[in-house]
């Protein structure tokens, strides 16, 4: 079980070349493959891009939250908790905050100090209230945004040809996943974390991957962990993904002949993390007193979440049928119009979500004490006395939260389980560190929050290789005259 670790333990496993084409072709030339691929993934998000619908007010979802922490720090030099969802104002006095993570508001601070198209419609909004009126424009952190996603899909395909040796996978795979480039096209024009976070993830995963292909492992790894760090400071749920990978790795590494080697690895890997976020940690620890990435962001998601935990069988089984691929129309059909409503986020009166946003976010705070010990009182009261029922639940948040561009993901997360399975019985790693991390976080996901598929957006990359491989095998069958 252990001979692909141990092969990798003592660097002498061979690294699978791409095939070689015959003949002088410049599409065969190696070198000019990633240039070739990057003009296609640029020519497609182009015209993606192009014909997409306008951008969207500026205002809505958590647009306002990163914006107006955006504005303090531009204008006061002060990361503080912004007006949040509410009424946008100008406030020299607001005190610092550590609800939010740092570096999407940094990442927008330093576009509007570059960009005066961008610094008007950010001073705009925060300092008339988000008038309609206000311009919505922001070239430069949208463009960023999509050059980051043009990166995206590069690694993606670089991913997908060193994870299994073969160029023409690679080709198939970054096809299989430029299908569902409009999606990313959104959170392009979206300022969330959307974008930032798969930029982050994906290198890590490109890194992690690079660890077992490479011999300078060492470099590898710590840049995987650092990644992570980045991600998590943009998005803190990722910060779970350190003790993760260090609790299902340790116990492979040390059953390993190599075991030392090994730890090292996983040290530089966890060193890399932990050595990005100790910065923030440190801030908020002297100047807010509190040795941690966020604060009262835990309780709201929690809240959220638990709050589904309070329906019925009956709602349960229409739960499941609203968190298909197209599950609000067929709830319409089969049971009655807007069956569903009661399970989205739109604030639909009497919603889950709406309950768990407002009076169960309020109610737990007080039996809790306070918002200090509001987490542990949800986690007991609600999760650890009743584990099944909220496992149970968390069956449908997953769903909902997997099919990326709906049929996309349902096609191809039933192709990418058996793939997890082959890897995780042959101890394929490299395999693994592409497809577990994704798998992990979207159980995570189910578990802890309202979840959503733009969570799970790291799940395209081993989507687009079970796609990749299926593709691959259906064309040798058929070459072979098996159809």
């Amino acid at each position: 079980m252990n001979d692909k670790l141990d092969s990798w333990m003592r660097k002498d496993m061979h690294v699978p070349r791409s095939p070689v084409v015959s003949g002088c072709s410049w599409l065969a030339r190696k070198s000019f493959q990633p240039i070739l691929a990057a003009l296609i993934i640029f020519g497609w998000l182009g015209v993606c891009w192009y014909k997409a619908p306008p951008p969207g007010y500026l205002w809505t979802y958590d647009q306002p939250v990163y914006l107006s922490i955006a504005y303090d720090i531009e204008h006061f030099g002060r990361f503080t908790d912004g007006t949040a969802w509410g009424t946008p104002s100008v406030d020299p006095t607001r005190p610092p905050g550590m609800v939010r993570t740092p570096l999407y508001p940094m990442f927008l601070a330093t576009t509007a100090e570059l960009d005066p198209v961008f610094n008007r419609t950010l001073n705009c909004l925060v300092q008339n209230q988000a008038a309609t009126t206000c311009p919505q424009q922001a070239p430069l952190p949208r463009v960023l945004q999509f050059l980051m996603t043009v990166a995206f899909y590069l690694m993606l395909w670089r991913i997908a040809v060193r994870v299994t040796g073969s160029s023409r996978i690679g080709w198939l795979s970054l096809g299989v996943g430029l299908v569902v480039a409009p999606i990313l096209i959104r959170s392009v024009d979206s300022l969330m974390t959307e974008t930032l976070t798969l930029f982050f993830t994906t290198i890590a995963t490109l890194a992690a991957v690079e660890v077992f292909k490479e011999r300078r492992s060492l470099g590898w790894a710590l840049l995987s962990g650092a990644m992570i760090g980045l991600a998590a400071l943009t998005r803190p749920p990722f910060v779970y993904l350190l003790p993760a990978v260090a609790l299902v790795t340790f116990p492979l590494v040390m059953r390993n002949s190599q075991r030392w080697r090994g730890a090292v690895v996983l040290a530089a890997f966890l060193l890399g993390g932990i050595g990005v976020l100790t910065p923030w940690i440190a801030r908020n620890a002297v100047i807010l007193g509190h040795p941690t990435m966020t604060s009262e962001y835990a309780q709201l998601a929690l809240t959220q979440r638990v709050a589904y935990d309070e329906m019925n069988w009956r709602q349960y089984a229409l739960f499941n049928l609203c968190s298909l691929p197209d599950g609000a129309g067929m709830g319409s059909l089969l049971v009655k119009p807007n069956a569903c409503a009661k399970f989205g986020y739109d604030g639909t009166p009497g919603g889950f979500y709406v309950i768990g946003s407002t009076t169960l976010l309020q109610s737990t705070a007080v039996a809790a004490g306070g918002t200090a010990h509001q987490v542990g009182y949800i986690l007991y009261h609600y999760v650890i006395l009743h584990p099944v029922w909220h496992a149970i639940v968390s069956i449908p948040f997953a769903m909902r939260g997997l099919w990326i561009d709906h049929y996309w993901g349902f096609v191809l997360a039933i192709l990418c389980i058996p793939l997890t399975w082959r890897a995780l019985r042959s101890l394929d790693a490299a395999m693994l560190a592409v497809t577990l991390p994704g798998w992990f976080l979207l159980a995570f996901y189910a578990a802890v929050s309202a979840d959503q598929t733009r969570y799970n957006l790291m799940l395209i990359i081993p989507f687009s290789l079970a796609g990749g491989m299926m593709l691959e095998r259906f064309a040798k069958r058929k070459k072979a005259g098996a159809f």
